[in-house]
């Protein structure tokens, strides 16, 4: 039996230590990390290649701990992600740039390499490729590490890039990392046609002006942007602050109400887009909690077991999230 290698993905910075900030101070280095370490998580899983995260959420990890995790479980390949920065904007900053350690050997610079390759092929703005540095992750860590700056923070056109993308980059990164250990990534299929799920991802597209990818598919990209529109929805109906962060944290979960019967508005177009996604008839998208839609939760929350919601209320938006069991 082939024993598959680990990699580790460092979603650089976290916590009190925001990383790298954009001009008007409403992006931060670390939260774009972390999506993306999350969703090359998510493809590794996919892949069936083992992963560890050295976080998950909004937290601050030293560089000693990030480097002891990965040596502790004995890594195959370390890929730490950032957002790049710079004094002034200059015509120069921006692009992909991958770092590895001075001194590392050959095999280190062709994993670097066959990610900005696979990087590259998805698009960006431009491309410094395979650099030499000497960045304390990529010194202290045992196994064959990169440092992946994708692309400056400070340029609007690498943020647009990043956030169109995304997904894309994951991917990417996966590809390219596969490619090293010899492993083939297997491609998603192609969704059938006229498929329900597509027309449900392309009307909240439009109804929340989102780039939700119309893959045909309740997956985990389409689950991030499903809770994208909600945060969304519950800012606009309920005059809630929620970060559109596309992750069901605590304050998106508190600020959730129990709809009522006739109830309008957006959250409960969410509602209804997320019982059409398990496979349950809510009716038009209108936003009015009428008598289809009714039915249709009241179906759906008898077939998976939920105890004790007469109405939707926060736990039933989470077990549609989730999917039908």
């Amino acid at each position: 039996m082939n024993i598959k290698p680990l990699i580790v993905i460092d979603a650089g910075h976290g916590g009190w230590d925001n990383g790298a900030i954009s001009p008007d101070g409403e992006r931060l280095e670390k939260n774009d990390n972390l999506k993306l370490a999350l969703a090359v998580q998510n493809e590794l899983k996919e892949q069936e290649v083992p992963v560890l995260l050295t976080r998950e959420t909004d937290v601050f990890v030293s560089l000693q701990e990030r480097v002891q995790m990965a040596n502790e479980a004995n890594a195959d390949l370390f890929i730490s992600l950032h957002r790049n920065s710079f004094p002034t904007h200059t015509p120069t900053t921006n692009g992909l740039q991958n770092y590895i350690y001075l001194t590392a050997p050959e095999t280190t610079a062709r994993a670097a390499q066959l990610v900005v390759d696979e990087i590259v092929e998805v698009g960006v703005q431009s491309n410094w490729g395979v650099l030499r540095e000497n960045f304390y992750v990529l010194r202290m860590t045992k196994m064959s590490a990169m440092l992946l700056e994708m692309g400056f923070i400070i340029d609007p056109i690498d943020n647009a890039l990043f956030d169109k993308h995304l997904y894309d980059y994951a991917a990417a990164i996966t590809k390219g990392a596969m490619k090293f250990f010899g492993l083939e990534y297997r491609e998603k299929p192609e969704p059938p046609p006229d498929n329900k799920i597509t027309y449900i991802q392309n009307l909240i597209n439009q109804k929340f002006n989102l780039d939700m990818p119309l893959s045909g598919y309740f997956d985990d990209v389409t689950r991030h942007y499903m809770i994208s529109a909600l945060q969304i929805a519950l800012n606009r109906d309920f005059r809630c602050r929620l970060e559109i962060t596309g992750y069901l944290n605590n304050a998106t979960m508190n600020a959730i109400p129990r709809l009522r019967k006739c109830q309008r508005g957006y959250t409960v177009i969410i509602l209804q887009a997320l019982l059409w996604l398990n496979s349950y008839d809510a009716g038009p998208l209108d936003g009015v909690l009428g008598t289809h839609t009714c039915i249709a939760f009241c179906t759906f929350i008898k077939d998976n077991g939920i105890i004790g919601s007469c109405m939707p209320d926060r736990f039933v938006f989470k077990a549609l999230i989730n999917g039908s069991s």
